[in-house]
């Protein structure tokens, strides 16, 4: 019992009734810092610089297997052209990927070499208006510009300063998927409104087209070999088909038997249906290349462009000063409670 009475009487209990008296007698302190906290939350509110949010929403096309063109199978073999396969490829790029196209260093890199227009009608590199809004005339040296001297076969090769700004524009600019809706949000964040809605619409228009190029690349270039193979075939069917004509025109009397002309024309017959089968062939399966093509170049729509915003987005001035007042008010009770040990006036032990 002795030993429990003891533990009790050293219990720590807490004196809140004490509070107004230490808030009396370091008043000052405490607004004091609660004012500079306000200060320099007003200073960095007005002096910070000014961002802007631009975004644009795009709905991409969703294919599913044996959609597209293949309700078109039936009247399209009537024609001799085979659809069988046209509208069950599946998409080498998923829309879950779209954002890492975007976070990409080659597009950061053609993002720099890109036009923009200004909020005052100037159309600039963004590289320049990178280096005068965002770098504020910065110099660098030497070191920041130079980089290795060696040929960009297949690798990139960038200088330190471009590299400290793809780092930075990779969280200025950025594309996200909604898993539910397929819907990709492009958000570009500049101190310029304008170039805010430029570089927004860039980021959608190399997204499309890395897509578009990637998907159809392949059967881009069959259409042209078979274009330009169609074409040398129609030329030799063409002048086999007239070697044809003039030689039955020479030789349709008949009462004229030579035997020679016989195997001359058992030749022109044979070169001319060995070049129709061989042209027809080929302008069949260039239809079904063009087919192919049009079915597998994908479909955007732009379901919102960028806008370019009238309000900025940074500073948030009610937001910093709020939380400066807060901030104030916390570490002017610290410091009161901690000056001249007042917070053993709150901390009793019995």
């Amino acid at each position: 019992m002795t030993e429990i009475s003891q533990n009790v009487r050293d219990e720590v209990k807490i004196n809140f009734g004490a509070l107004p008296q230490i808030f009396r007698k370091e008043k000052w302190i405490f607004f004091c810092i609660i004012l500079l906290s306000l200060l320099g939350g007003a200073y960095y509110a007005f002096t910070a610089r000014e961002e802007f949010i631009s975004d644009g929403k795009i709905l991409p096309e969703v294919q599913s297997k044996g959609s597209g063109l293949s309700q078109f199978a039936g009247l399209a073999s009537l024609a001799g052209v085979d659809l069988g396969s046209a509208g069950n490829s599946a998409d080498a790029i998923r829309p879950d990927l779209y954002p890492d196209i975007i976070n990409s260093t080659p597009f950061y890199i053609e993002l720099l070499k890109t036009k923009v227009r200004t909020k005052d009608n100037r159309e600039i590199s963004f590289d320049y208006f990178y280096h005068n809004a965002v770098e504020k005339d910065k110099k660098f040296e030497d070191r920041m510009l130079n980089k290795f001297p060696v040929k960009e076969n297949g690798i990139l090769v960038l200088n330190l300063l471009n590299q400290k700004r793809i780092k930075d524009l990779r969280i200025r600019v950025n594309a996200s998927v909604d898993r539910k809706s397929g819907l990709i949000l492009i958000t570009s964040k500049m101190p310029d409104p304008v170039v805010a809605a430029d570089v927004a619409k860039f980021a959608i228009d190399y997204l499309t087209n890395y897509v578009t190029s990637y998907r159809t690349e392949k059967l881009r270039k069959e259409v042209e070999f078979l274009a330009e193979r169609v074409a040398v075939s129609r030329g030799k069917f063409y002048s086999n088909q007239e070697k044809k004509a003039q030689y039955s025109d020479q030789f349709q009397a008949p009462t004229i038997r030579i035997q020679a002309a016989d195997v001359q024309r058992e030749r022109l017959e044979s070169e001319y249906k060995i070049s129709s089968s061989f042209y027809n062939e080929l302008l069949k399966k260039y239809e079904e290349a063009k087919i192919r093509l049009n079915q597998e170049t994908p479909v955007f729509k732009t379901l919102e462009p960028p806008v370019v915003p009238t309000l900025k987005s940074e500073p948030k001035k009610i937001i910093i000063l709020a939380g400066a007042f807060f901030f104030g008010i916390i570490s002017g009770l610290i410091i009161i409670l901690l000056k001249s040990k007042n917070y053993k006036l709150i901390l009793n032990s019995n």
